[in-house]
């Protein structure tokens, strides 16, 4: 038994009738709750009955982004989820800019973070320089990469615990919740065709200032192999509120508080 569960609600939680019920997001509630990250677990359970629903918008936002404090750029994003074959789906379409980089996503992924299949394009002063597209099929992901270079053709071994992270894609950390297990992530990077796996913190609570409102934010890490440290703040429903890149120098900060 896990340390951090006691004897009542450890057993709530294998009962199996509420196993049987639990809707996708509850699955996860449960991974969560039996692989060391109960508190974050019954903070996001409000958020089960507004994920159970047939579709809707899980969570939207613009982030402004900074690099050793100064503004470098902004990402808008908007994830949805939604009835697909066998189950839910995730559907994540962002735009953003970097410095002279411009970037356009779409991203579909299953209930468990698993890529189904990605699009991204990448243009410099009006220029497309890059295009990805990437198609998932049972235990694989294959992805095209097109650039002045020439085309790379790739293909990843898929397991749970497996998620797409593209360079610089700040809404994408969403995903880790519910990719992660036993506080691992396999993390695809398409663009550098890396395939890393990394260890999940929980560094706790903290007061997170967004757009002039203080809210109460988990704070968690994704440690490389190297100690290279990816940090992001979720609200009590799981939604980004910031993203560090402490070794690019770079942050992403939501403008407004959730809705």
């Amino acid at each position: 038994m896990p340390e951090c569960v006691n004897g009542s609600l450890w057993q709530w939680w294998r009962r199996d009738s509420a196993i049987r019920d639990l809707s996708d997001a509850g699955r996860v509630l449960l991974r969560m709750a039996t692989r060391r990250f109960l508190p974050l677990a019954i903070a996001l359970a409000g958020a089960a009955p507004a994920l159970a629903q047939t579709s809707a918008v899980v969570d939207e936002a613009t982030f402004m982004i900074s690099r050793k404090g100064a503004p470098v750029g902004r990402e808008s994003f908007r994830i949805i989820r939604a009835p697909g074959p066998g189950g839910q789906v995730f559907l994540a379409r962002a735009t953003s800019a970097l410095g002279e980089d411009r970037v356009a996503t779409t991203l579909a992924t299953d209930s468990a973070g698993i890529p189904v299949s990605y699009e991204a394009t990448l243009s410099q002063r009006g220029e497309v320089v890059m295009r990805l597209q990437g198609r998932g099929r049972p235990d694989r992901f294959s992805m095209l990469v097109q650039s002045k270079g020439g085309e790379a053709a790739r293909e990843y071994l898929v397991r749970p615990g497996t998620m797409l992270l593209d360079d610089d894609q700040f809404h994408q950390f969403y995903f880790i919740l519910r990719a992660a297990r036993d506080s691992q992530v396999m993390i695809i990077a398409p663009r550098t065709a890396r395939r890393e796996k990394m260890r999940l913190e929980d560094n706790g609570l903290e007061s997170l200032p967004i757009g002039g409102q203080d809210i109460t934010a988990r704070r968690l890490a994704l440690v490389d192999s190297a100690g290279g440290r990816r940090e992001l703040w979720l609200d009590p429903l799981g939604r980004l509120l910031k993203v560090s890149v402490p070794e690019k120098g770079l942050i992403a900060l939501r403008d407004d508080p959730p809705r």
